[in-house]
């Protein structure tokens, strides 16, 4: 398209093209390139979460902004503060939501907890590419399950009382419960976020894997559990199969739109399946094993999974 003065034919018509690439490491943020006489062309370099092809921008419609305003827009200070408390806002809905579920009793209270494990991992994640591309910014985003392992503790030793929160996420309404399972969860989420960040798929298939995959096992084995594994008759195959179909599931749909947000490269259908499908059946059958007596499945399946994902990544050059 090319944009033109329609007051005088004397005056030149003007056309600008920015053009919107994926930033390297050593080109963060935005920068706008020189403008040149007639036939302007401005180039842009865009966040590494918007990847536009072409972008046409006319004078009289968008005047360009100085160089200096748009940089200290990509890398504006509070932007990360400010995500994380949105990220913190979202969360707290998210668990209130089910505590209302459960103390009005529309959901039991098991299912209100396997529901908050199920959904909280997923939407940490969805926010991790809203940071920015600041080094801290990870350090920030974990602070968000920190805080909930601290809200958690406090209630979970009697310092604050909260029964709601105890009913949405304890089996039995014990109090002293937060201190386990819900706690070792926001352990997880914090420590996959320092270690793995956006970077690398691992992170993602870890997380999927302890909600997608092992929340969801709770849910569909104590419903339609009644085939039990021989070697665990507390797990079922049932519970067991929604492991690794929910987990594989999640993982792939959560790596494929970072793969679109151009945090990850796009991998080859075949070669992402077979990478998502090894780490899900490994931490399936770990899941499986009667060790959860000993072990939480809140640690022994993301570990699993974390350590065999990256190993995967690193082997299939999967990482960014």
């Amino acid at each position: 398209e090319r944009c033109s003065g329609a007051t005088s034919a004397g005056r030149r018509s003007f056309h600008a093209t920015a053009v919107l690439r994926r930033p390297t490491s050593s080109q963060p943020g935005v920068r706008l390139g020189s403008i040149h006489g007639s036939g302007r062309r401005m180039v842009a370099q865009a966040p590494a979460w918007r990847t536009v092809d072409r972008l046409r921008l006319h004078r009289p419609a968008c005047r360009a902004l100085p160089e200096a305003a748009l940089q200290s827009i990509a890398a504006y200070p509070p932007r990360d503060f400010l995500v994380f408390g949105v990220t913190v806002v979202a969360a707290t809905a998210l668990v209130k939501f089910f505590k209302v579920l459960a103390v009005r009793e529309v959901v039991d209270q098991g299912l209100s907890r396997k529901l908050v494990h199920i959904f909280s991992g997923p939407l940490y994640v969805l926010a991790w590419p809203l940071f920015s591309l600041d080094p801290n910014a990870r350090v920030i985003a974990a602070c968000v399950p920190t805080l909930n392992f601290m809200r958690l503790l406090l209630v979970g030793c009697g310092i604050l009382e909260d029964q709601g929160l105890v009913k949405s996420v304890s089996r039995s309404g014990d109090k002293s419960e937060l201190l386990k399972g819900p706690l070792y969860y926001c352990v997880v989420l914090s420590t996959v976020c320092l270690l793995c960040w956006r970077g690398t798929p691992a992170g993602i298939v870890t997380i999927s894997l302890l909600c997608g995959g092992d929340g969801l096992a709770d849910v569909v084995g104590r419903r339609f559990g009644s085939i039990k594994i021989p070697y665990n008759k507390s797990k079922s195959w049932a519970g067991s199969i929604a492991m690794f179909a929910g987990g594989s599931a999640m993982s792939v749909g959560l790596i494929s739109l970072y793969s679109f947000l151009g945090f990850l490269p796009s991998y080859p259908g075949d070669q992402l399946l077979i990478y998502v499908c090894s780490v899900a059946l490994l931490a399936t059958i770990v899941e499986s094993l009667p060790i959860n007596q000993a072990v939480d499945d809140n640690i022994s399946v993301p570990v699993v999974s974390l350590l065999l994902s990256t190993f995967l990544a690193l082997q299939l050059k999967l990482t960014s």
